[in-house]
């Protein structure tokens, strides 16, 4: 939504709590102060479970990272995305897995979540055949750090989003609901390939505290939400939270 908010804050707040959404994920503060932004979204009746911060925020400036999620209460702190300068080797990704241990243990003893969220990228395999996901798994403490799985980029990958959400059981904290279009680009739920029903089914069952409905590009943002609300509403009510 960030085109959308960048024009007309108030209005796509509003319009999105009126297709039926009650909490949004931050990434970034739609060109406003955070405590303007905070108030909007209280106006409209949407709270802030999850916010993305970057790697290097959350390296360099934990404290004030923390002092943003103190401010919409926000439970999750999610890093989704680590430059390509910082993550060329194996050793580069132990590094970062050293990096977020060190943020999620600190955001533990605080009360916060870290999550870490999923491209593809981290599924290319290195020459002894692991791969980043592998590392982080295996390098990562899992009461520090925690996945918000992004269905749309394992499958992008090759991978079965619901093997892999059953597989993370206990450490999925939040999930992206994101299809593919046939086409490879991201389309609403119900409009691509995936299996979402199922999907969601498996996000649940694995401990998924929060579901986003996400869609990296849409010709009308707003209509697309609603599209994906619609889809997700008609799912059986044994798919509800």
């Amino acid at each position: 939504m960030r085109d959308a908010l960048a024009a007309d804050l108030d209005g796509t707040l509003r319009r999105i709590a009126e297709v039926g959404y009650r909490e949004v994920e931050l990434a970034g503060f739609a060109g406003v102060s955070a405590g303007v932004l905070r108030e909007k979204l209280m106006q409209h009746g949407l709270s802030v479970p999850s916010m993305h911060a970057g790697y290097e925020s959350l390296r360099d400036d934990l404290d004030g990272v923390l002092d943003e999620a103190r401010l919409f209460d926000a439970s999750f702190l999610v890093c989704p995305f680590v430059d390509a300068r910082e993550r060329r080797t194996a050793a580069d990704w132990k590094r970062v897995c050293r990096t977020l241990n060190w943020a999620g243990r600190t955001m533990r003893n605080r009360g916060y979540t870290l999550a870490y969220h999923n491209h593809d990228y981290e599924f290319s395999a290195f020459a002894g055949g692991a791969t980043p996901f592998d590392l982080l798994l295996a390098e990562t403490d899992p009461q520090d750090v925690k996945l918000e799985l992004d269905v749309y980029w394992l499958a992008k990958a090759g991978l079965d989003p619901v093997r892999y959400l059953a597989e993370s059981r206990d450490r999925v904290m939040l999930v992206h609901l994101k299809d593919l279009g046939a086409d490879g680009a991201t389309v609403e739920l119900g409009a691509g390939i995936l299996p979402m029903e199922r999907i969601v089914r498996a996000a649940l069952a694995a401990g998924a505290k929060h579901l986003f409905v996400e869609q990296d590009t849409s010709v009308d943002p707003l209509a697309s939400i609603a599209v994906s609300w619609r889809f997700l509403a008609g799912l059986p009510a044994t798919t509800s939270p």
